[in-house]
């Protein structure tokens, strides 16, 4: 099987936010066999049209990972799927599920996301106030 043949796993991210955007960056950069397609969610009718289960405020809020099977995984949880896929991250993904390494990881990952906005703002990116802020974020 080529790996033109391969399904890829879906990666949905804000390409508003300068961290997502900088961390699909180093993504493309491990992802070496092309297994991680990233889609920016402010296409969202390109989104909407091929993952109708995806709502829209959930996927501003959080990254979100849609397997070719169709499984979803979000937050800290779609970061260690990506993972198992990059060949140089591979060997954490055991360790990354682990109770304590989880539970901390989710974590980080939701302080992270809840206050990616904030951390725009300190890089001197603009902040895209209405059109990709999920609803009840600071």
């Amino acid at each position: 099987m080529s790996d033109q043949t391969i399904p890829r796993t879906a990666v949905l991210y804000d390409g508003m936010c300068v961290l997502c955007v900088k961390s699909v960056r180093l993504w493309q950069r491990l992802d070496w066999r092309k297994r991680l397609e990233f889609i920016d969610v402010q296409a969202w009718e390109r989104v909407q049209r091929r993952f109708p289960q995806v709502e829209r405020s959930a996927a501003l809020g959080a990254i979100h990972v849609i397997a070719p099977n169709g499984a979803l995984y979000t937050g800290y949880e779609g970061v260690r799927h990506m993972a198992h896929h990059a060949p140089l991250l591979a060997w954490l993904t055991p360790i990354l599920h682990l109770p304590p390494i989880a539970w901390l990881g989710r974590r980080i990952y939701g302080w992270i996301a809840r206050r990616r906005y904030a951390i725009n703002r300190l890089f001197g990116r603009p902040v895209c106030e209405d059109a990709c802020r999920p609803p009840n974020r600071p």
